[in-house]
């Protein structure tokens, strides 16, 4: 249905829609087919279909009412008539899951492209009373949630000078720069709004006081977790990343599904181990964020630590990932230090090129030396909490030094205070386990000389020589069993059964 007054507006004739008025004519009725007679215009076309792909994802566009028939001409003096004359706020009837709902002038309005920003000031002032209204979609977004989303700088800012809430919530609990950022993560090159133009409405907005730490969901997250999906495609949203850390984004705070700025860093990077461009653009994130004020010296409770996310996956690979970590004080959980004890054991790296691995040789400066050692970025993560390893893996790390052909992992762990390692019997197990694998001393460079002192110094330790394994045997059933006929092999004998001093006098 059209009455005369859809016919003057639609006809943008201004005397006789104020005529029409003036007598009385009604506001509040809409009409349709006018409305498609006005998608024979290529400029109205534009526009509404710009409107369509913000508002119709779940809606279905009606009936118009006058003020929207002439605010798709973009014709704000009449706007401004209809205004005066009483137009309520509604500007068309939408369909949400077929219950017609009145969709405000002002989320259209918000959302419009003009230059001129001043140009819908009639609509913002008319209806400010409605300014944090939402729209009858599922969202529920306000005018300046819809602002935000669209990347529209002009809405946004009269929105905001019309006292719209800058902290109001949508249907998701979102504020509108939460919208904006969400949104900004979704869309592509090909969105109708350029890349620049969004980052401009999100710093405008900043600057006239959005906040960047609302309570709920993180904003960092929104952008960081689609970033290390696919760091070198979406250069963009590093640009936000780095907006938002400018700004003073809480850059340790958790985000959605509990996860945090590093452990999703540290994701990306795992995922992306073989693309090397991703890496590097991971590397740069995380020595920016570093830089900007990221802890890493104490883990987020309820996630895994950055550093055994490291060793866990990937063997403290890529060195440069695990080496960064280290050197800026990461840490491990206290319930993780048994697993990533083990994992320190059985990487050389972390233990040969330490310069202070042999504290025990400098006679008069063993205590200072070896305080060097704990503090190094390779050991000081696992060594606070050094009380917290179980013998069971003490044991286990000694199995894992008898592994190598050197004996440097295994005067490491014979030197450290570890918990149950002064209770001998995984130390004996382990020496007589490898000495049964290996009977003839040589084939990893386990001289005979060289078991007669680890023998000795587990001796002194108060390891006891007669224990039984599994099997029943003694560490000298396992020796004498071995038919071994290597030179020294008598020698070790006599260690076994008694006949030899204590390695303080070998030395």
């Amino acid at each position: 249905m059209s009455t005369a007054l859809h016919f003057a507006v639609f006809l943008e004739n201004m005397r006789l829609t104020e005529t029409l008025l003036d007598i009385k004519a009604s506001l509040e009725i809409p009409c349709s087919n006018l409305l498609q007679q006005l998608l024979g215009s290529e400029e109205v076309l534009l526009r509404v279909s710009y409107f369509r792909s913000i508002f119709c994802r779940n809606l279905r566009f009606g009936s118009a009412f006058p003020i929207f028939l002439a605010f798709l001409q973009s014709n704000p003096d009449m706007c401004k008539l209809l205004v005066e004359h009483g137009a309520g706020r509604e500007a068309m009837i939408v369909y949400l899951h077929g219950d017609p709902k009145a969709m405000s002038i002002l989320h259209f309005a918000a959302a419009d492209q003009t230059t001129d920003y001043r140009q819908w000031q009639c609509l913002f002032d008319g209806f400010r009373e409605y300014i944090d209204e939402p729209c009858p979609r599922e969202s529920q977004s306000t005018p300046l949630h819809v602002a935000l989303i669209t990347g529209c700088t002009q809405g946004m800012q009269i929105a905001v000078e019309t006292g719209a809430d800058k902290e109001s919530r949508d249907g998701a609990s979102r504020t509108p720069l939460s919208s904006g950022i969400m949104e900004f993560s979704h869309c592509t090159v090909a969105e109708p709004t350029p890349f620049e133009e969004r980052m401009m409405c999100l710093r405008k907005f900043v600057n006239l006081g959005g906040i960047v730490n609302p309570d709920g969901a993180s904003l960092l997250g929104f952008a960081v977790q689609r970033y290390v999906l696919f760091p070198t495609y979406r250069p963009d949203l590093r640009h936000v990343i780095h907006f938002l850390l400018e700004h003073h984004v809480d850059i340790n705070r958790t985000f959605e599904r509990n996860t945090n700025m590093v452990n999703e860093i540290i994701v990306g990077t795992i995922h992306r181990a073989d693309h090397l461009p991703s890496l590097e653009s991971l590397r740069e994130l995380l020595r920016d964020s570093i830089d900007r004020g990221l802890n890493l010296t104490s883990p987020a409770p309820g996630l895994p630590s950055p550093l055994y996310r490291v060793l866990n996956d990937r063997k403290a690979e890529p060195d440069w990932l695990f080496d960064l970590l280290c050197e800026n004080g990461a840490t491990i959980h206290e319930h993780e230090v048994n697993y990533a004890f083990r994992r320190w054991c059985g990487i050389p790296r972390l233990w040969e090129t330490n310069n202070y691995n042999a504290w025990w040789q400098h006679k008069g400066q063993e205590d200072e030396i070896f305080q060097k050692w704990c503090e190094h970025p390779y050991n000081a993560w696992w060594w606070q909490h050094v009380n917290h390893i179980s013998p069971q893996t003490v044991e286990l790390a000694y199995a894992e030094a008898f592994r190598y052909g050197g004996r440097k992992l295994y005067d490491l762990l014979t030197h450290l205070p570890l918990p149950g390692s002064t209770v001998g019997r995984p130390l004996c197990q382990d020496l007589f386990a490898a000495m049964e694998l290996e009977p003839s001393f040589g084939r990893r460079g386990y001289s005979a000389a060289e078991a007669t002192w680890d023998i000795l110094h587990l001796r002194d330790k108060g390891v006891d020589m007669t224990f039984r394994n599994r099997k029943g045997k003694t560490p000298l059933d396992i020796l004498l069993g071995s038919g071994s006929s290597r030179d020294g092999f008598m020698e070790v004998v006599a260690v076994l059964e008694g006949e030899a001093p204590k390695v303080q006098e070998l030395a």
